[in-house]
């Protein structure tokens, strides 16, 4: 029933926006309008051709299409003689007649009885807010275009979309059907709301939001109103689009869709070849950009050095991303979204078919599958009885090198762009005038013509080009002979007979005038042009390798789980073994399984078949487990810190882990293997964290530590109370007072807010069983749920583990105090530079440290760090870790682990554990990883020496028995990549010189995170 309810709830509104026609202030005209079109070429669809075929529409509708048959009384009727008839384009993606807010607008907007986010406008319908734009309509319907689904592109909840038809009507009769869908993205826009400022903020937010309407709807009687909350419970029940600025957002668009289990339809950005299988795994339609991008101009070679091989490669692979969407079978419409102009649509189409999309498709793709996406294809889309009179009138196929759209029809009205009667010039003529015969040649396309003369007895290479300007069937010409500008010759007539027969009256120097003919050649063997029914393409351009991913480094193929023995290896194993010398390691499906001297595998394994077995010889070489790096911002997109809020605990650093970062490649150079990628420290309370496995060419969602235990990110100092940045944000809190009431506050409000779910919860379970339980109702709504409350409980029920950022010895004893008090443990204090100041006291509180090695004096909280930290730390029985919360250290983590024997005269095996063993401990992944024993997970590091010297270098990485990384191969691979350049950069330098347009070299600066890094760094569209 309260489904019902909420259906109705959302359908009444829709049913009340009854479009009303002004009433007429002249006489009407009842005159109704009927028009066949005979012998024509009829393309019904993209995959149906019908020869001497008619149409016939009337008042804005298709009445009958198809072959022999009977003209209505009373048409006019319109011999096409041969000419082609096609559905209309249909644009599935354009905000035309509704740009994105500006400031002004913001400002004036109200907030009453709406959401507190300003990014969240899920009550924007597009038939409300459009405003007809003339200009853009016109060159939409220049290249084909009939109708178009428009949203305002502005915020994360955007609102509905509306059909347009583009026939110059006033909204009332142009919005042919509103609220086709509901659009989304993780961009919020013009909104100055503080949140969100980062990419893991704005899924946290969507995420909560969905949540929130879900809860909206089924409250009998809300206690507050909310207009976004209705509009976006409505919009969950239909259909919606959710633009994804890359290949890995659309893989978290159809995670999030996956979590709720909503459909969807996801509008991507041309680079989706790159995660293919990943992409085809999802099972959701696209919306696919064809804006192909521009070579660089990479003529100079240090210029050349700047474009990145991804950007490099995404240039060559664009044009085929359609073609291997269609061969993966993934349903798609095409959009020219992202264009600054719609100049070279249709040669760019055509290039995807010279890349391999088939040419019915390519029509398909702008035609019939965007009307089937959005429920439009019972109007539009093809040419059948009762669809919409939406077509084109062509002069060959859509997809011909010559091909000129003469006419546009808009739900049956007329829009001539090139009259298909116009005379055709083209031809050599005989020129009378004078009593002199000259020969005039006319060449080129229409409006592009060339007009050159010369006397009938003179060489080609004594011709003139003529100055030509031409109005309907008038035409003025000048020129003079050559190298005789003073004998100029100005002539002005007319052209008859379909433009075999010019003439008119010239004037002479001096203004003697005189009459001129002009009759056409027959050509010998000429007979009427044929019009083609197929497309005329190149064939398809050779399509580079893809490398996964596609920064280079990456796999052509993803390598194996191998079964593998190292053979007299000296094995760190990190246990009570220490270190063995001449032992053997045995790895099968992705586990250790045996240890020790002269393993017999094939003793391993019972019964006949035995898996092939790989041997390395470890001679004289060192093998470890993979190092752990415990706080880590590598692979992360579009901001590490959800800074606006001093309290985050929705977000989660798993929906935006980048699986492209070349960092997790150098990683696996240094030996690392897991990392734990923490929120930035902007947040007394920041975000959860997400354990990965650095499993190299995956897809994000892959790297994931799957059932790993829960963590998150909190932060004590400088970056928390930002008091003293220059520029303060006003954010509370603004003291280290402050921040502890912020942690002491956030925890009562957890408590409170589980007590009051568990309340209803167990009350509601009581009434069930026919319990009153002391509630005055049958059933009691369950309260509002709250992702941010919902994180800290688990930390209150002992849950989720956190990793706090710290350096000052009275800020550590402050949160120790607080998780004391409130009945939690606080798990790791990583950086905690002054950790050796209270060292007993973090043992009793059982807290571990993870910290720099050799850190101090970078900011005035940590001029009391000394490099002496980790040794003393682990002296007084903490557990002890070596972190880098740096990309480029992450890299030498083993020279890090080293500094403690330096500095602190820890042993090689214990300092060797602070980048292994203990950090393992810390994120409670120690039963699986962080030491070489039978049954744990083969992440092993093959070393050319002892792995704390300087010297040491990996040789070989593996990842849960999966080789990542190889020296050997990282040389072929670095050969590979300096040739693929090389052979992209002269295919860019040859596109130059056949004239395609090119853009400025410049340099691809990944970002780096930081802990204090605010705010999401703007990625260029061309980014790949």
């Amino acid at each position: 029933m309260r489904n019902l309810l909420r259906f109705l709830a959302c359908l009444l509104p829709s049913l009340a926006l009854g479009q009303s026609t002004a009433p007429p202030v002249h006489v009407v005209s009842t005159a109704q309008t009927l028009v066949a079109f005979t012998n024509a070429t009829l393309h019904p669809d993209a995959r149906t051709v019908l020869l001497k075929a008619t149409l016939v529409v009337k008042n804005g509708e298709v009445i009958a299409a198809g072959n022999d048959m009977v003209i209505p009384a009373g048409a006019v009727v319109r011999d096409l003689n041969g000419l082609h008839i096609w559905p209309a384009l249909i644009e599935p993606y354009s905000d035309l007649g509704l740009p994105a807010s500006n400031a002004d607008e913001r400002k004036t907007e109200t907030r009453a009885g709406r959401h507190w986010n300003g990014a969240l406008r899920a009550d924007a319908h597009a038939h409300q807010l459009y405003k007809a734009d003339g200009d853009r309509s016109t060159k939409l319907r220049e290249q084909g275009f009939a109708l178009v689904i428009a949203h305002r592109m502005d915020g994360i909840a955007r609102g509905t979309s509306a059909a347009i038809v583009l026939n110059d009507e006033e909204p009332v009769k142009s919005i042919v059907r509103p609220d086709v869908s509901a659009h989304f993205s993780f961009r919020k826009g013009s909104s100055k709301d503080a949140y969100p400022n980062s990419l893991t903020g704005s899924i946290a937010l969507v995420r909560q939001a969905f949540l929130d309407a879900l809860w909206y709807g089924s409250l009998r009687a809300p206690k507050e109103t909310d207009a976004v909350l209705h509009e976006l419970g409505c919009q969950l029940d239909g259909r919606m689009v959710f633009d994804a600025g890359d290949r890995n957002d659309v893989l978290r668009w159809s995670k999030v869709l996956a979590e709720f289990s909503l459909p969807g339809i996801i509008k991507g950005a041309g680079d989706e070849y790159a995660r293919l299988a990943e992409i085809k795994a999802a099972g959701l339609p696209l919306i696919v950009p064809f804006n192909l991008p521009e070579a660089y101009d990479v003529e100079d070679p240090y210029d050349a050095q700047e474009v990145s091989f991804a950007r490099l490669k995404h240039w060559e692979l664009a044009p085929f991303n359609a073609a291997m969407l269609d061969s993966a079978a993934i349903p798609f419409a095409l959009t020219t979204h992202g264009r600054k102009d719609l100049a070279a649509v249709w040669k760019e189409l055509r290039k995807l078919v010279a890349c391999g999309l088939d040419s019915a498709r390519a029509i398909e793709a702008l035609t019939t599958d965007p009307a089937r996406l959005f429920g439009l294809d019972d109007r539009y889309g093809a040419l059948r009885a009762g669809m919409a009179a939406n077509f084109l009138i062509t002069s060959h196929h859509l997809l011909h090198e010559k091909n000129v759209i003469h006419e546009t029809w808009v739900t049956g009205k007329r829009y001539l762009l090139d009259d298909p009667d116009k005379p055709k010039l083209q031809g050599t003529y005989e020129l009378n005038m004078v009593n002199a015969i000259w020969v005039m040649d006319i060449s080129g396309e229409r409006d592009k013509q060339e007009v050159t003369v010369r006397r009938s007895s003179e060489d080609d290479s004594l011709k003139v080009k003529v100055r030509f300007e031409r109005q309907g069937s008038l035409v003025s010409l000048s020129f003079a002979p050559k190298d005789k500008p003073a004998e100029l010759l100005r002539l002005n007539g007319t052209i008859h007979a379909g433009g075999g027969l010019w003439d008119g009256q010239g004037q002479k120097p001096g203004g003697d005038w005189f009459a001129w003919s002009a009759l056409r050649k027959a050509e010998r063997g000429a007979s009427k042009p044929a019009r083609s029914d197929t497309t005329k393409v190149k064939p398809p351009s050779i399509r580079g390798a893809i490398n996964y991913p596609l920064v280079g480094y990456g796999w052509l193929l993803p390598p194996q789980q191998e079964t593998v023995v190292f053979r007299n290896a000296t094995v760190w194993t990190n246990t009570a073994n220490g270190i063995l010398r001449n032992a053997d390691v045995l790895v099968h499906e992705g586990r250790v399984v045996a240890v020790g001297a002269k393993l017999d595998a094939g003793s391993v394994f019972p019964g006949k078949k035995k898996p092939p077995l790989a041997e390395v010889d470890a001679t004289g070489k060192h093998l470890t487990c993979g190092i752990v790096d415990e706080h880590s911002h590598i692979a992360i997109s579009r901001g590490v810190n959800e800074g606006s809020h001093s309290v985050t605990s929705e977000v989660r650093m798993g929906d935006v882990v980048n699986p492209d970062d070349v960092n997790i490649y150098r990683d696996l150079a240094g030996g690392v293997t897991t990392a734990q990628l923490l929120h930035g420290s902007a947040n007394a309370i920041g975000g959860q964290s997400a354990l990965i496995k650095l499993r190299w060419g995956h897809a994000a969602d892959s790297l994931l530590l799957r059932n790993a235990p829960k963590r998150i990110k909190f932060a004590l100092g400088e970056n928390v109370k930002q008091s003293n940045w220059g520029d303060p944000s006003g954010r509370f809190p603004q003291t280290r007072m402050g921040v502890e009431q912020v942690f002491y506050d956030a925890f009562l409000r957890a408590k409170a807010y589980q007590a009051e779910r568990d309340r209803v919860q167990v009350a509601s379970g009581q009434v069930k069983k026919g319990k009153k339980a002391g509630l005055d109702v049958i059933d009691e709504e369950m309260p509002r749920r709250d992702l941010r409350l919902e994180a800290l409980a688990e930390i209150l029920r002992g849950e989720r583990d956190i990793s706090c950022h710290s350096y000052v010895q009275s800020e550590i004893g402050m949160l120790m105090h607080v998780a004391d008090s409130m009945g939690f443990t606080v798990n790791t204090f990583t950086h905690i530079l002054e950790g050796y100041k209270l060292a007993a006291t973090m043992k009793a509180h059982g807290a571990s440290a993870s910290t720099f090695s050799d850190w101090w004096a970078y900011k005035f909280e940590v001029v009391e760090a000394i490099p002496h930290n980790a040794a003393l730390l682990h002296l007084n029985g903490v557990n002890t870790g070596i972190n880098s919360d740096d990309a480029e250290m992450s890299r030498r983590l083993n020279q890090e682990a080293a500094k403690a024997m330096k500095y602190g005269g820890v042993s090689a095996e214990e300092a060797w554990k602070m980048v292994t063993l203990n950090p393992a401990r810390m994120l409670k992944l120690d039963q699986r990883i962080g030491s070489v024993e039978v049954g744990k997970d083969a992440d092993l590091v093959l070393w050319s020496s002892e792995p704390l010297s300087i010297d040491a270098r990996a040789l070989k990485t593996y990842v849960d028995g999966v080789c990542y990384y190889d020296e050997a191969r990282d040389r072929e691979q670095r050969a590979w990549i300096a040739t693929e350049r090389d052979r992209i950069v002269r295919a860019m330098m040859q596109a130059k010189s056949e004239g395609a347009p090119t853009k400025k070299a410049r340099r691809d600066q990944p970002r780096l995170w930081e802990c204090e890094d605010l705010g999401d760094e703007e990625e260029e569209d061309d980014a790949h």
